[in-house]
């Protein structure tokens, strides 16, 4: 569709016109038990740039569409900055195992460079599926540095986004800091990823005296593997602060390494024994207590279980909210 023809009453028309042509296939075919299920749960808008892996953004929002039937929309910010506004419409559809109909899902697509870019805003106020959620995941740091992204993200209820991926991670940090306490609802895969080392460390405090832990505690490590210092070394110190006390030393060690992951491990310094909790090859962390010594598996989640995960949290998360005041007040 041509620059000129792009807008909101022709993409809904062609969607109207995809239905249509579904339900006379349907009525047409041999088999009328199977039909085709419309499915329409929110609308999912998903910012990308051009270039960026858009194979594995289409095969995340496919996947996700599978858990959370939408109206997909695809928003992408092409390289060429002089590109003209661009945008398509259409249904994808698949069928359940064991099953005979189809499900379907809209999706529209709005390609624009740069400098017109802001023009797929004015669009997508009237392609919004009506009285239905709106989250917007914010895959492309070009867009989330864009001047159109705030006016993006106010009409969602819900903004995902990747702070280890963003062109300023600390700044995004700060950013989020200041949406998150003016109530509005933001998730951040790089705080996602790091549920698992936060369940670890609670599971080794249960496990222990907690009291006389505590009073002999004298310091954190941090490990980490990558420089420079990841920004995921940023929310984990903000979070053992959160529930230590901000006045606990934490301590931030590089150990340069091959490893694909960023935290190695967490060191507990105290003036008894150590504990230590150490993430080794395939996924598998240890954690050593005295004598003792337990063993997990932390499972490799890619984008849309992380994604997917953050879908299932459509209300304020108060820990968020405390762990970045405390990672911004530095």
């Amino acid at each position: 569709m041509s620059s000129s023809s792009v807008n909101t009453a022709q993409l809904l028309k062609d969607l109207g016109g995809l239905w249509t042509q579904l339900g006379k296939e349907e009525s047409e075919g041999s088999d009328r038990s199977a039909g085709v299920l419309r499915a329409v749960t929110m609308t999912f808008i998903l910012g990308v740039e051009e270039g960026d892996d858009e194979m594995a953004a289409s095969e995340a929002l496919a996947l996700l569409m599978h858990e959370h039937p939408s109206r997909a929309i695809v928003l992408k910010l092409r390289t060429q900055a002089d590109a003209e506004l661009d945008g398509r419409a259409f249904a994808q559809c698949w069928m359940p195992f064991g099953r005979r109909q189809q499900i379907c899902c809209e999706q529209i697509e709005l390609s624009a460079g740069s400098a017109s870019f802001e023009d797929t805003v004015s669009l997508l106020h009237g392609l919004v599926a009506p009285d239905l959620p709106v989250v917007f995941w914010c895959r492309s740091a070009k867009l989330f540095d864009h001047p159109a992204y705030p006016e993006i993200a106010a009409m969602a209820d819900k903004v995902i986004v990747d702070s280890r991926s963003l062109s300023k991670p600390l700044e995004a940090l700060r950013f989020l800091n200041r949406e998150v306490h003016a109530g509005r609802l933001y998730g951040d895969l790089t705080w996602t990823r790091l549920t698992r080392w936060r369940q670890t460390v609670s599971n080794v405090f249960e496990r222990m005296d907690c009291k006389g832990f505590f009073q002999n505690l004298n310091r954190i490590e941090i490990r980490y593997a990558h420089a420079p210092e990841p920004i995921a070394v940023e929310y984990l110190a903000a979070w053992l602060k959160s529930v230590l006390g901000t006045k606990f030393q934490v301590d931030r060690v590089h150990r340069p390494s091959e490893a694909s992951w960023q935290i190695q491990g967490l060191c507990f310094v105290t003036a008894l024994t150590d504990v230590v909790i150490e993430r080794s090859e395939k996924g598998i962390v240890e954690t050593h207590i005295q004598k003792f010594s337990t063993r997990t598996v932390f499972e490799e989640l890619d984008e849309p279980r992380l994604v997917r995960e953050e879908l299932s949290i459509l209300e304020r998360d108060p820990i968020l909210a405390r762990v970045l005041e405390i990672a911004t007040q530095s």
